[in-house]
């Protein structure tokens, strides 16, 4: 026999399903051929092999000795076949995969956030992978990820929803901020019912996320779920509202917003998080990317992915 060929590979499958079937006749409903047609295609193998390997006939069907053993090999050879495929596949989502991120609004300028690091880390390794970025508030976030219809996100939850698993990464401080024109500057003292008779910015979402959420007496006409939304309605002069201080940088340092001097219980940390279905399985490129966002944090990886860090190294 010469080397084997496209032609031997068919016949081997087949040979593999006439035996796992009993025989001819069995076989020609699965390989949808006739028994006569089956039989031909049984001899041109036998003929490529250059041996007998089956008896059939009145007596029934039976493999000759040598017929387990081509039965067994074959068997081997197509799992190894399989296998191929299946590492090739796996190359192919390492280096030509794609991935869906979702993020929070107004990261970029956050000096505690490596994302940026990361990503470039993990292009440098896998330039052809696709990566396909959504700038959503947290909320929608998780509803992403709990539909499988994005891999990853950054979030900023303050309650953690089921079926999602949770990982810090990085925080920012929040301050409240208003223009420089503003009549809460004019007070000696700001505190807190100065702050709750003014137009604030709420957040908008069903539960607590800053320090005036809780409070009923503050006068909240408008509600936004980004720092965007934020930053044009207090930028409007009517509201104050709060925003991270590396964001807000933008436009206090040009003078045209400022801090208000407010009791220090009045700030707070927002804590980042990168979000995962903990039912979804990850491709090989977006383990990689996950590694490559915990190394840039300084991390490790909390949720037990297996990682191929041959393939980022």
């Amino acid at each position: 026999m010469n080397k084997i060929n496209n032609l031997d590979i068919r016949l081997l499958r087949l040979f593999i399903i006439i035996v796992e079937s009993g025989g001819f006749s069995s076989a020609q409903f699965k390989l949808n051929m006739h028994q006569s047609t089956i039989s031909t295609k049984m001899g041109d193998l036998e003929i490529r092999l250059g041996m007998k390997l089956c008896q059939r006939g009145r007596g029934g069907f039976k493999l000759t000795a040598e017929g387990v053993k081509v039965y067994e090999i074959s068997k081997k050879l197509f799992e190894q076949m399989e296998i191929f495929n299946q590492q090739i596949d796996e190359i192919k989502n390492i280096t030509r995969g794609n991935i869906k991120i979702a993020l929070t609004d107004n990261l970029a300028t956050n000096p505690t956030c490596r994302i940026q690091s990361a990503i470039r880390h993990f292009c440098s390794h896998h330039p052809h992978v696709n990566i396909e970025t959504i700038v959503s508030d947290s909320y929608n976030i998780e509803m992403l990820l709990l539909e499988n219809k994005v891999d990853m996100g950054i979030t900023s939850s303050e309650i953690n929803k089921a079926g999602l698993e949770y990982s810090y990464l990085f925080n920012e401080h929040q301050s409240l901020y208003c223009l420089p024109s503003h009549p809460i500057l004019l007070q000696r003292s700001i505190k807190i019912d100065d702050i709750a008779s003014n137009p604030v910015v709420e957040r908008g979402v069903s539960h607590n996320i800053t320090p005036l959420s809780h409070r009923d007496d503050v006068v909240k006409t408008a509600n936004t779920t980004n720092m965007e939304a934020t930053a044009h309605l207090i930028l409007s002069g009517h509201f104050i509202g709060y925003l991270p201080d590396h964001y807000a940088a933008i436009w206090s340092n040009r003078g045209e917003m400022v801090k208000i001097p407010v009791p220090e219980e009045l700030e707070y940390y927002t804590d980042f998080y990168l979000t995962l279905n903990n039912k979804n399985t990850l491709s090989i490129s977006a383990k990689n990317l996950v590694k490559e966002i915990f190394d840039a944090h300084g991390l490790h990886s909390e949720n037990g992915l297996e990682l191929d860090t041959e393939a980022v190294n």
